[in-house]
């Protein structure tokens, strides 16, 4: 599988799975656009393949090694919350390179609090970086990949939503991103542009310490990065949560279990109690395409219960 031609931006590439994606694309043809919010290096984004940066740099060690493989890239030092320096960033991309490809939204952060504990601030700061920074950058890649009639965006989700303690604003965010690609996606396939998110389990700065020492190494990035190229090629599904990790890659998908049916004079709240067992334990289960598919399927199954005929 290879990437020669193709532009591919990715977004916290200074370091962790970023950077393994960064160069991961290098290696394969692709010319990158390296993205991190690196501020103490720099103030201002910059407009030039080299920054001037501190040797210990992540944008720059991550430039190194795609130099070192005989890789065309470009960095840029900015936040994914600023407008104006992402719509500059692309600007310059499309007049140096014509057009973008890939868009791999990695950028996040991730700070533990427990729920009484979390600060307005704190709550809004994550959302910004995680969902709004995700946003921000599809909304600039979006027009171009249309007019190419070509794109592919991939969204960085987590295992936390599933849900885990003192892990509200994280969970939220990845969830809602989950639910963007789900939309998204659908206005996509009509242009050719399939969008697509990883829920990655890897070791890197940010995970290091929530694995144990035992179990640490079975948690390399090759999953993950295999996973992430697949689904940043011209053969990648679309609309599609895949979750990578130790070795196994799997298909996630919001789920809805077979209904449990109730006639009107029925359904009251001490009913559904004491039916919540078979309810909760109840199969098969559907995955629906939207949620216009599954208002249809609850319209169905309410007019057949009631023996009407609907088209």
């Amino acid at each position: 599988m290879r990437f020669e031609g193709q532009v591919a931006i990715v977004t916290g590439a200074a370091s962790g799975l970023g950077r393994a994606y960064a160069i991961a694309l290098a290696e394969r043809g692709a010319r990158v656009v390296l993205i991190d919010n690196e501020a103490t290096q720099t103030m201002d984004v910059s407009l030039n393949t080299a920054l001037n940066l501190e040797p210990d740099s992540g944008l720059k060690t991550c430039g190194d090694a795609i130099k070192a493989i005989g890789g065309e890239f470009k960095s840029f030092s900015l936040d994914v919350t600023c407008i104006d320096d992402i719509t500059a960033m692309i600007e310059h991309v499309i007049q140096s390179w014509g057009r973008v490809d890939i868009l791999i939204n990695n950028a996040g952060i991730h700070h533990p609090c427990a729920f009484e504990q979390m600060s307005e601030s704190s709550w809004k700061h994550h959302l910004d970086v995680d969902l709004n920074g995700t946003f921000y950058m599809t909304k600039a890649v979006w027009p171009i990949m249309k007019r190419q009639s070509y794109g592919r965006i991939l969204m960085s989700s987590a295992s936390s939503v599933y849900g885990d303690m003192y892990e509200t604003s994280f969970s939220a965010s990845k969830m809602a991103v989950m639910g963007l690609v789900n939309s998204l996606h659908l206005e996509g396939s009509e242009h050719g542009i399939a969008v697509n998110s990883i829920i990655p389990h890897a070791v890197t700065s940010m995970t290091a310490n929530h694995l144990a020492s035992a179990v640490r190494p079975l948690f390399s990035k090759t999953t993950v990065v295999a996973t992430a190229l697949y689904l940043c090629s011209c053969k990648s599904p679309s609309g599609q949560h895949l979750s990578a990790a130790a070795g196994g890659i799997s298909h996630t998908a919001l789920v809805e279990f077979s209904p449990s049916r109730f006639n009107a004079e029925e359904c009251t709240p001490e009913v559904i109690t004491e039916r919540w067992p078979d309810m909760y334990h109840a199969k098969p289960f559907t995955a629906h395409d939207s949620g216009e598919a599954q208002v249809l399927a609850w319209a169905k199954a309410s007019a057949n219960q009631r023996h009407i005929q609907i088209e």
